[in-house]
């Protein structure tokens, strides 16, 4: 009985994120383009968010708003 509780606040929080327009996310696929820049790649099964920057690393979490998925 416990564990459903635990699968319940999850639910309830993701949710809570989700209405709330952001979403944390973290582990990216990162790669060099041609001009240097680091591209970072975020996604899940519902959102797909690509971060570029002049770091040689990507930040391995960030937060996006849910309205700029791709």
């Amino acid at each position: 009985m416990r564990s459903y509780r635990k699968v319940l606040l999850l639910g309830l929080l993701l949710s809570f994120n989700a209405v709330a327009g952001k979403i944390t996310m973290n582990a990216p696929d990162q790669s060099i383009t041609a001009n240097g820049q680091t591209l970072c790649v975020y996604s899940n099964s519902i959102y797909t968010f690509i971060y570029v920057t002049k770091s040689k690393k990507c930040p391995y979490t960030k937060t996006f708003k849910t309205e700029d998925a791709e």
